[in-house]
């Protein structure tokens, strides 16, 4: 009897590392506040003043993404400006941009021929080439800080979550996996031309690597779960 109680003890002991882990995340409160000054401040606005696809990340101090801070111009991004910002993700011959904490991307249109034309998407261009993205370079500038990819309209079905497509954003997401820090993959929209698709098992993809989350303004943002057996909220798939 003493060694049964003693080896369900140690098995308890073996055990409880993996129980008690606590993993950091973000402040859901917290993060809907970033998401908007995100909108406030780097915004995409297309040429007819309609709202434009971009994708933004940022590696910033763990303390930002935790309780009750509250991101404002003189304490956030404070080395990103945000005209500049603007102006190079709505320059489509590019549309990119590389700061000290922040990057970020718009559209940029390739034309190989006169029938041959094509669009990167801003996912894509900020996540590729896996090894040595901009992703990648801004990880690299602070391994335990905390990194919040955010998207206006969520990543298509058809390539971005496509594993087998050149263009598909999950080895990065892989790569980021193993950052240290906390980490959140946020999105507005969904993008218009995946209504109606299989999204609960698209979007497990991004939640079985990354924490997922739908920030839809300043006052709503949702976990959006999908770990494991665990189903993708509602919230996350109208």
């Amino acid at each position: 009897m003493k060694l049964t109680v003693f080896l369900s003890g140690f098995l308890l002991l073996f055990l409880l590392p993996n129980w008690t882990k606590s993993v950091d995340v973000v402040d859901i409160n917290t993060l809907a506040r970033i998401i908007n000054f995100f909108e406030q401040n780097y915004k995409k606005i297309n040429a007819d003043g309609s709202p434009g696809q971009y994708a933004i990340a940022i590696n910033v101090p763990k303390n930002q993404c935790q309780q009750n801070f509250y991101p404002n111009q003189s304490n956030f991004l404070t080395q990103e400006n945000a005209v500049n910002v603007r102006n190079a993700i709505t320059d489509e011959t590019n549309g990119l941009y590389q700061g000290a904490e922040l990057i970020a991307a718009g559209l940029r249109k390739v034309v190989i021929s006169r029938r041959e034309k094509f669009n990167l998407h801003s996912e894509f261009l900020l996540l590729h080439p896996t090894d040595n993205s901009p992703m990648t370079n801004l990880l690299n500038k602070t391994k335990d800080g905390c990194t919040v990819f955010y998207t206006f309209n969520s990543p298509c079905v058809k390539s971005c979550l496509n594993a087998t497509r050149n263009r598909s954003i999950i080895n990065a997401l892989e790569k980021w996996r193993g950052h240290s820090g906390i980490k959140a993959f946020v999105f507005k929209n969904i993008w218009e031309k995946d209504i109606g698709k299989d999204l609960q098992n698209n979007f497990k993809q991004i939640a079985a690597r990354i924490p997922l989350y739908r920030c839809v303004n300043e006052n709503e943002c949702y976990a959006c779960n999908g770990e494991g057996n665990t189903p993708i909220d509602a919230h996350c798939l109208r």
